[in-house]
């Protein structure tokens, strides 16, 4: 993938509020890590951030996975290489702003 629009949410994320849940310092901080996917299980954005991070190489927590979750999932559903994310902000339906990026990552 050569360029990527970033994809809009449905609604405001619930991780809003406390964005530094979502992101443990390593995947040993699994007490944080559930803590941030039972946020995710209430948020209506939640489907647009998984399919935000099965497409691109992002870490956290997103739509309720690890790192590890999805590339589990990747690997069970044969879903391409994912794309390095830049850290553009992502976008509500009432923007348009997108980002590129060429560079991949497995």
């Amino acid at each position: 993938m050569l360029a990527t629009e970033i994809p809009t949410l449905s609604a405001p994320p619930a991780c809003s509020d406390d964005p530094e849940l979502f992101f443990p310092a390593s995947s040993l901080h699994v007490a944080q890590a559930e803590a941030a996917k039972r946020v995710c299980a209430g948020c209506p954005a939640r489907r647009d951030c998984l399919t935000f991070a099965l497409t691109h190489a992002v870490h956290g927590i997103w739509g309720g996975t690890t790192e590890a979750d999805r590339v589990r999932i990747q690997r069970a559903h044969g879903l391409p290489k994912r794309v390095a994310w830049t850290g553009a902000p992502l976008v509500r339906d009432d923007d348009t702003t997108t980002t590129t990026d060429s560079t991949s990552e497995d």
